[in-house]
């Protein structure tokens, strides 16, 4: 493909015609000419995140909306609208680019959110896809509280969810090798799994005084990040950190740490009453744990077969050590 920005014949036939505004906050949505959109929130909080996908090569679409989404509901607040900027190696070819697009607009209908605008290029600058999305939400005003010692950290799903997905996807001979079919064929599905917007939904009518998306860093990351942004400290049982057999397969024959492995799909909450906060969670088929709780010693523990370890501030994800 030429350097510069796909034409206005090209996107009005891989992507305006195929979009259908869902939202009534949405006044002015993507098209040709518009350099701009338009949201109404009326009296309600308007949240705004942006995110880039610059670690994995396969699934990128659906990855660029559903972390984008999951930071707005790390808010407590429900997505409604998306602007999503594509770079485009000058290799692709157009059925590459519009893949990815049915990609995101598949994921953003799931999500019922709306693409209401964004930025095509293909340029010479990148070697791969590059997607970076940003994501507006609506958050109704709700009591807040504040975390405090003794309250306790829960997790959703499973750590690794999302690094585990990337390898099987873009690792896929190497992966089949240390996976039986049936555990590749699941842990590709996982890529499916990386959306947090019910369990930030799922919050608000609880006792919740934070929550964090474990993206890059992974489980102890996000603990040690929510622990420090909370000027305390906390203990973690390792034991009760939900993850997969397949994870740990992987983790295994990499090398690496799976609970300092990028997490998209897991959701990590300060409550002060987790057992009503995993009930409800576990009626909506979504898996939680009660993983640890918090101190006022500022250190950062994890616990392991009764060994206390001090848990480090987060490096570089796991996930570069397998992914050049």
């Amino acid at each position: 493909m030429k350097n510069g920005k796909l034409s206005n014949e090209t996107l009005e036939k891989i992507l305006f015609n195929k979009i259908k505004i869902k939202n009534k906050e949405v006044k002015i949505g993507a098209g040709i000419g518009k350099d701009t959109a338009m949201l109404d929130f009326q009296n309600d909080l308007f949240i705004i995140s942006t995110d880039p996908i610059t670690g994995s090569k396969n699934g990128i679409g659906k990855l660029c909306v559903n972390i984008s989404c999951n930071d707005i509901a790390t808010a407590m607040a429900r997505p409604v609208a998306m602007m999503i900027t594509m770079l485009i190696p000058t290799y692709a070819k157009i059925k590459d680019v519009e893949e990815i697009i049915d990609d995101i607009l598949l994921t953003c209908d799931e999500n019922n959110v709306d693409l209401i605008g964004g930025h095509t290029e293909v340029t010479s600058s990148v070697n791969k896809f590059i997607l970076s999305g940003v994501c507006i939400g609506r958050k109704e005003k709700r009591k807040e509280f504040l975390p405090s010692a003794g309250d306790k950290v829960v997790m959703s799903k499973y750590a690794g969810l999302e690094g585990s997905a990337i390898a099987a996807l873009d690792l896929e001979e190497e992966v089949k090798n240390i996976l039986t079919k049936e555990e590749f064929e699941k842990t590709r599905e996982l890529i499916n799994h990386t959306n947090v917007i019910k369990e930030g939904l799922i919050a608000r009518n609880h006792e919740v005084s934070l929550l964090h998306d474990a993206t890059e860093g992974g489980i102890f990351g996000g603990v040690w990040e929510m622990a420090t942004n909370s000027n305390l400290g906390a203990v973690i049982n390792i034991d009760d950190i939900l993850i997969l057999d397949e994870t740990k397969k992987i983790a295994e024959h990499f090398g690496i740490d799976p609970y300092k492995l990028i997490s998209s799909g897991v959701m990590l909450f300060i409550t002060k009453n987790d057992k009503e906060l995993i009930n409800s969670l576990k009626k909506e088929n979504i898996p939680a744990s009660t993983i640890g709780y918090l101190t006022e010693e500022k250190e950062i523990y994890t616990i392991k077969n009764n060994k206390k370890e001090i848990l480090s501030p987060p490096e570089q994800d796991e996930l570069y050590k397998i992914i050049k």
